[in-house]
């Protein structure tokens, strides 16, 4: 079964093939018409030395008239050893009949060392002796089809990038879809045995007391379960998001954490820090899932055995950062990406749905970001968590919030 990285690079060196076909059968063809030039050059010069050796020929100038305009390239004609500049002809910016100044000469005479560098010059031959030499240099339809392939190519690039990029966007919305699906339902399937569950509560409350320790442990996993339902009811919606007090959102998870986390392992060490005196922008009930959800993989990586949990809430400028560090078996490097996606789980029973809800929830719900920090195999890992402040909290009000502009 292929992987998204092979896919990638099957891509990949297709398109470079594609390239290389394009780049090669260009040059062949420019070399080629670099070879015609040449020929009709050749035959140019050979046809006004056999006419200029023809001792009935008088007319030197029907080489410049009548041959050298019939030529589309750009070329240049020298005169031997001296270099001087004896005639011109399709030379870019510079006109047939320009003065030949200084300047000018120079500047022809640069051309002609960058022509020399393509192409060989051709002697101008009248008998055995060289009356001139012809450096001649790429037509326009040659420049053009130099540049062609890398134009080619670049449509072509342009095209598979809109591909993908549609691709990506048609395969995110369908992956959204699914989400909303699945939590949609899951809160419908949820909201029935929730409503018979607090009709046999009230049973229990009238048989057994309001004090009873059973009554009120039914009521908090009850409680606990809407809250659940509540949260993948929101999955999909448009979430509604208010300042909130970064201390009551550590309160909230460190409280419902140490309750249920010794059921899972006795053994684990928590340890809550906090350090934070604003407060963010978010949804209370599933930024707290999402912080859950870590603290809860962060347990599940000790497997059992004894170990520690840190949560650790920290400020810097207008930035929270939320470490949850265990020391735990680790993650090694070319998984860090990995068990942020859909189905990854090192789990034997994981779904691998979890850390994948919690990175939507922070980034897209919450315009934050999600990360590994750090992790070594057998040593543990710390993920971090970046959200945005968007208040100050005053440090004599009584849990006030100031929001601030």
């Amino acid at each position: 079964m292929f992987n998204s990285s092979r896919i990638k690079f099957i891509l990949i060196a297709v398109s470079l093939l594609f390239a290389g076909a394009v780049l090669f059968y260009s040059h062949t063809i420019v070399r080629e018409l670099r070879d015609e030039s040449e020929q009709s050059l050749i035959f140019y010069t050979e046809l006004y030395a056999r006419l200029a050796g023809d001792a009935a020929f008088t007319d030197y100038g029907f080489f410049f008239e009548e041959i050298i305009p019939r030529i589309s390239f750009p070329i240049i004609i020298t005169v031997p050893e001296s270099r001087e500049i004896n005639a011109w002809k399709n030379i870019p910016f510079v006109h047939d009949t320009a003065t030949a100044t200084p300047e000018l000469k120079a500047h022809l005479l640069n051309i002609v060392s960058k022509m020399d560098e393509n192409n060989e010059a051709v002697p101008l031959m009248i008998g055995d002796q060289l009356v001139g030499l012809i450096h001649y240099g790429d037509s326009i339809t040659i420049r053009r089809l130099t540049y062609l392939p890398f134009i080619e190519i670049l449509g072509a690039l342009v095209i598979i990038l809109a591909g993908f990029l549609g691709f990506q966007y048609i395969r995110g919305s369908e992956k959204k879809f699914i989400w909303v699906g699945l939590a949609k339902e899951t809160a419908h399937q949820l909201g029935t045995p929730i409503s018979s569950l607090m009709g046999w509560l009230e049973m229990a409350r009238l048989r057994l007391g309001e004090d009873s320790e059973i009554v009120q442990e039914m009521d908090v996993d009850i409680r606990r379960l809407e809250k659940v339902s509540n949260r993948f009811a929101q999955i999909g919606a448009k979430v509604r998001r208010e300042p909130i007090a970064a201390e009551d959102l550590f309160k909230n998870v460190k409280q419902y954490i140490e309750r249920r986390i010794p059921q899972k392992n006795k053994a684990v060490d928590l340890q809550f820090r906090l350090n934070v005196k604003a407060a963010l922008l978010a949804n209370r009930e599933l930024l707290e899932w999402a912080l859950e959800n870590l603290i809860k993989n962060g347990v599940d990586a000790l497997e059992g055995k004894p170990g520690k949990i840190l949560v650790n809430f920290q400020q810097q400028d207008d930035s929270i950062y939320i470490d949850v560090e265990d020391s735990g078996k680790g993650i090694p490097d070319k998984q860090w990406k990995t068990i942020f996606k859909p189905g990854f789980s090192t789990k034997k029973r994981g779904w691998g749905m979890g850390l994948s809800l919690t990175k939507r929830i922070i980034e897209e719900y919450h315009k934050g970001k999600i990360f590994v920090k750090s992790s070594k195999p057998g040593k543990g890992t710390c993920i971090r968590v970046v959200l945005k402040g968007c208040c100050e909290i005053p440090e004599n009000a009584a849990g006030g919030i100031k929001t601030t502009t």
